[in-house]
């Protein structure tokens, strides 16, 4: 008796088998999207309009990797528009090397108004 379909079965197997082989190597070989450095360079950012800063430190680090603590270091006024600070002081210091770790690096800007200025 003759097993009709088997050899086809057999078939549409070894092709199931080849397909997973190439999909699981293209996987495998792919370099992962969202790799970065583990470190980042601060960038120097005193006397710096605050929209600037924070672009620079989102350039460098990544958006994912830092969370900024904000603050009017004069009037502890509520800050809503980025263009009108300057940057006066900046935690961690300017051209200081930052390990990029399993939380996002806590950056503090001590600001005052534009003008005058620091």
């Amino acid at each position: 008796m003759e097993r009709k379909g088997f050899t086809r079965q057999g078939r549409n197997i070894a092709a199931l088998a080849a397909s997973v082989g190439i999909v699981a190597a293209g996987i495998a070989a792919a370099p992962i999207a969202g790799a970065q450095s583990s470190t980042w360079t601060m960038p120097a950012l005193r006397g710096e309009v605050l929209e600037r800063a924070v672009n620079s430190v989102i350039g460098a680090a990544g958006e994912d990797n830092v969370r900024f603590n904000i603050y009017d270091s004069v009037n502890n006024q509520v800050v809503y528009n980025y263009t009108n600070w300057v940057v006066c002081g900046q935690s961690p210091r300017a051209d200081s090397t930052v390990k990029v770790g399993a939380k996002p690096q806590r950056v503090t800007f001590a600001l005052k108004r534009r003008y005058p200025g620091c």
